[in-house]
Order: structure tokens, then C-alpha cells, then sequence
């Protein structure tokens, strides 16, 4: 008889994070899942942790774990353990960490779009909060 597996491979967002992704992604001309990696990169930024996150339902968009990290999953995994500072539990990871840093990320994307309300705009400012931790060669030599 075949073990099955007890790693979580599918999460439910919110039903407010889900009206705010279905919201971005129009505005963005994006594909949900796309805009839920730019909102765990986003979350990650945030140096609180997300562990005591926890949203009202599970009323929202579902997604599969593949469709969120694909072949990158060990990549994020391995971004929200040093994020976190200690061991997560596989069972955890997905189902809490990964969900609530696409919670928080949704949340501040959206209320970012919000106050810029322009699609370029809103990608120049992604851009430029990216370049504010670019390594720099020349700085380091100093």
C-alpha cells in the first residue's frame, strides 16, 4: 500500500487577499501566481516575522504548490528559513509561511498600488526598492 504524503501541496488565500491579488493582477496584466511571487519577495522584506500572521478564512484563491514556486521551491524555502532565523517544518512552511508571506506581500503590493496607481509606475518603484540593496564593488573598496 502507497504512503501518502502528509506535505501540504495546495493553500487557500483569503478572501480580502484574494479580492486584492484578483485586483492586481487586472491592473497589472498579470497572471495571479506571478503576482503572488513578487508578494512573497516583497513580504521578505519586511524583517518581522510572519509566523503570527493569521488571516480570517480560507475563502479565497487556491493554488497548488508547483504553480507558486515550481521548480524554485527549495529557493524559497530556503529564503523564508533565513528570513525566519530557524528550522521550519516542511508541513509548516507551505501551508503558514509561504501563505502568510503571500498574505502580507499582497496586502502592502496592493496598498502600494493604490497610492501610485499607475502600472509603470508601480513596476519603477518595485525597481527601485530592488536597487537599494544592490551589491556595489566600488563602495566595498572604500
Amino acid at each position: 500500500m502507497a504512503k501518502v504524503s502528509s506535505i501540504p501541496s495546495r493553500l487557500k488565500l483569503s478572501s480580502d487577499s484574494s479580492k486584492q491579488l484578483q485586483f492586481l493582477s487586472q491592473r497589472l496584466n498579470l497572471r495571479r501566481n506571478i503576482i503572488c511571487r513578487l508578494a512573497i519577495g516583497r513580504s521578505l522584506r519586511d524583517p518581522e516575522s510572519v509566523k503570527s500572521i493569521s488571516p480570517k478564512d480560507n475563502d479565497g484563491f487556491e493554488f497548488n504548490r508547483y504553480t507558486l514556486t515550481g521548480d524554485l521551491d527549495n529557493i524559497y524555502r530556503a529564503m523564508i528559513v533565513q528570513h525566519e532565523g530557524e528550522r521550519i517544518d516542511d508541513k509548516v512552511y507551505f501551508s503558514t509561511f509561504l501563505r502568510n508571506h503571500i498574505e502580507r506581500g499582497i496586502y502592502v503590493l496592493h496598498k502600494e498600488y493604490q497610492r501610485i496607481n499607475s502600472p509603470v509606475d508601480f513596476f519603477a518603484e518595485l525597481i527601485k526598492l530592488d536597487r537599494v540593496h544592490q551589491y556595489d564593488p566600488d563602495q566595498e573598496a572604500n
